[in-house]
């Protein structure tokens, strides 16, 4: 398998956010960029991304509310709770970035 770089990916999220229309990205890159967020521990930016999501896509991406409850659990220090709710399944565009959090 391939080694992945999570750094250009996690530019690569950021810069579709951007250039979105309306500057609204799709679900899939919210939660690769939540996702990447975590794994390199940059909560600020965990943070300010998901004030920044909006409410229709929070709602209806159970996947992404998955993605952020890990965020508030690493955020509390709560590391059983974190390794619990990472060992679950993933879609396949943040498995791999789920397994390296883990």
């Amino acid at each position: 398998m391939a080694s992945l770089d999570f750094t250009t990916m996690m530019e690569q999220c950021e810069s579709q956010e951007l250039e979105s229309p309306g500057g609204v990205a799709t679900p899939a890159v919210y939660s690769k960029l939540l996702a990447l967020y975590l794994l390199k521990n940059d909560m600020t930016n965990a943070k300010f991304l998901w004030k920044r999501i909006p409410q229709p896509i929070k709602v209806g991406t159970p996947e992404l509310n998955d993605i952020w409850r890990i965020g508030q659990k690493m955020w509390l220090r709560e590391f059983p709770s974190v390794y619990q709710l990472l060992s679950q399944d993933w879609s396949e565009g943040v498995k791999p970035i789920m397994q390296a959090v883990a």
